[in-house]
């Protein structure tokens, strides 16, 4: 066989970059540090370092403790010091896989100003062409870029039916924790096949050096104990600590994140501050022991409702509503409180879907809450009556007949909330704060003494007494949920945008959306909202008979009031199900044309 002839310059080359390549691989860190020009953490070297040639790795590691800064180099060294490597990010929705991928790009482009020593080898590796001058293109399917060494990244956009059926060296799963179980059971056989498997020719496979084990990541903060990445964190941890060396879980928690050091002493400024946490525990207590503390929430058995997983599932990136811009419905559940309660209206979008009928949006939440008070208590009633009928002006949209689009105001009529009275805040016509009259609203079956004194306002009220609804309606909540008929929001990272995916012509671009004040309020609350619902509870009494309430150990440290006007949305969702279904006009049957002569 010929052979090419070779300059000794050139032979010298090749030789050293074997020598920096075979140095890189057994010193992963210095590598990163010396040719990215990206300097880590201790923590985080520590969690480079042992996932480097460990199979099964798991990365609980809470919010602002640098998940997708770290990714981000593990796979960019990966790709530069094994050739052929290929490796793919995966999350529940594309744009967050693509968030991942466009960090990447942006270390290799030196776009990160919190990153001062950034170099250009990584970007003088990636292929380039005519078409494609800088190496990462954007495919709507999925996010690549390919190195001189044949290695290549990508990340998967698609749904998870269309991702089957690929080899990896490499799964990378971001925001593992809260991503549906079809995702892994899709695209874990990505990496089955041995990586030392060899097949063809006259070569002696026994001759050939190991090769790096496939990978399979799992990086997210705490989430609940009935997820995948849950199964992963306990399974891994267990068979760690028998001392397989094939698994590796690394738990990073905010005390980590704050004390961190660097080459071994304490870094003046850390990743995250105690402020920051406090602020958050404030918040949503629950949410925030997830995210920074790693303590995964407990879910409650057969008793518990509406389990986390069924949430997770149901949830999408959107942008919350907070007006109609065009002939959409909603439903508004308005549970009032005066002085001990928390007040607060959650809106729901109901629409039409040709596969399952009726569905529902949860698209915004408020919380009448009077900031002045040293006790947070709701505000006056004629402030929340207020607010609640601006609301109900913005949700009928422009253009509208008077609540032509508001399928109806729902409101706990309990002696606790006080919702009978203020029904009687809208029965009278009103003026809003343009000077436009606007009709009042009734309803026609509990205030049925008030009809002839209102007789222009509306039936477009529903009164539902705790004592006479309750049961039924959290019984309509679970069979809701239970049909995945209810969507809620994806949980909200505290970032002030979304990145969403964004169609243009055939191709899916990925955009920032910056959110509004409003806009992040009303995913905070829903966020809220969704641990009250996980936090209600099915009492059983020796009778048989049950009830719906928070957990004994909740009830003092939590309220129940979003949960409960998120069932009475379930509630009327049910209903307006059962009457499309019970409203069909039956066909007339042409017996004659059965008959046989």
């Amino acid at each position: 066989m010929d052979k090419k002839a070779m300059s000794q310059r050139k032979i010298d080359g090749y030789l050293k970059l074997a020598e920096i390549i075979n140095w890189g691989r057994m010193y992963p860190i210095r590598f990163v540090e010396r040719f990215l020009g990206l300097d880590l953490l201790d923590y985080q070297k520590y969690v480079l370092l042992k996932s480097w040639y460990t199979p099964y790795c798991v990365w609980c590691m809470g919010r602002s403790s640098g998940k997708t800064t770290l990714g981000s180099p593990f796979l960019m060294t990966k790709s530069l010091l094994i050739p052929n490597f290929q490796a793919y990010i995966l999350a529940g929705s594309g744009s967050q896989s693509q968030e991942m991928f466009m960090k990447i790009e942006k270390i290799a482009k030196r776009e990160i100003a919190s990153f001062t020593g950034l170099t250009d080898v990584f970007m003088n590796e990636t292929v380039k062409s005519t078409a494609n001058t800088d190496g990462f293109t954007h495919n709507p399917s999925s996010f690549e870029y390919n190195l001189y060494n044949g290695s290549a990244v990508n990340s998967l956009n698609g749904a998870i039916n269309n991702i089957r059926s690929k080899r990896s060296n490499c799964n990378f799963y971001d925001e593992s924790g809260f991503a549906p179980d079809e995702l892994f059971t899709a695209s874990e056989p990505f990496c089955t096949q041995n990586s030392d498997f060899r097949l063809g020719g006259d070569v002696d496979v026994t001759l050939f050096p190991k090769q790096f084990p496939n990978q399979l990541i799992y990086a997210s903060s705490a989430s609940s104990i009935d997820t995948y990445f849950f199964k992963k964190y306990s399974e891994f941890s267990k068979k760690m600590f028998l001392g397989d060396n094939r698994y590796f879980v690394a738990d990073i928690n905010s005390d980590v994140v704050i004390n961190a050091t660097y080459n071994g002493k304490l870094y003046p400024v850390p990743l995250l501050t105690q402020e920051v946490i406090d602020t958050k525990m404030r918040e949503n207590k629950e949410k925030a022991m997830r995210e920074y503390k790693n303590i995964f929430t407990t879910e409650g058995g057969n008793d518990q409702i509406v389990k986390r997983a069924n949430i997770i599932r149901n949830s999408e990136l959107r942008v919350p509503i907070l007006y109609n811009d065009g002939n959409k419905k909603f439903g508004i559940g308005f549970d009032p409180a005066r002085s001990y309660d928390q007040s607060v209206c959650v809106v729901g979008e109901f629409y039409w879907d040709d596969i399952v009928g009726y569905k529902m949006k949860l698209v915004n939440s408020v919380s009448f809450v009077d900031i002045a008070k040293k006790k947070k208590t709701p505000m006056r009633t004629p402030e929340q009556i207020e607010l609640v009928k601006q609301m109900i002006l913005d949700y009928n949209g422009k253009n509208a007949a008077d609540y032509e689009n508001i399928e109806a105001l729902e409101i706990d009529a309990g002696a606790g909330g006080g919702g009978v009275n203020i029904a009687d805040y809208f029965m009278e016509d009103w003026v809003d704060k343009k000077g436009n009259k606007h009709k009042g609203m009734i309803d026609k079956v509990e205030s049925v003494d008030y009809i002839s004194k209102f007789p222009n306002a509306v039936d477009k009220i529903k009164l539902l007494s705790p004592q006479k609804y309750k049961k039924m309606l959290f019984e309509a909540l679970i069979e809701m949920m239970n049909l995945d008929l209810i969507s809620f929001p994806e949980t909200y990272d505290g970032k002030g945008y979304l990145t969403m995916d964004d169609t243009d012509g055939d191709e899916i671009k990925s955009k920032v959306y910056k959110l509004s004040f409003e806009e992040e309020m009303a995913l905070i609350q829903l966020d809220l909202a969704k641990e009250e619902l996980v936090n209600i509870y099915r009492f059983k009494s020796s009778n048989g008979n049950c009830r719906y309430d928070l957990a004994s150990d909740k009830v003092s440290k939590m309220n129940d009031d979003r949960a409960y006007a998120i069932a009475m949305l379930a509630w009327y969702l049910q209903q307006l199900r059962r009457k499309h279904i019970t409203g069909k006009s039956n066909k007339d049957v042409d017996w004659l044309s059965y008959c046989l002569y």
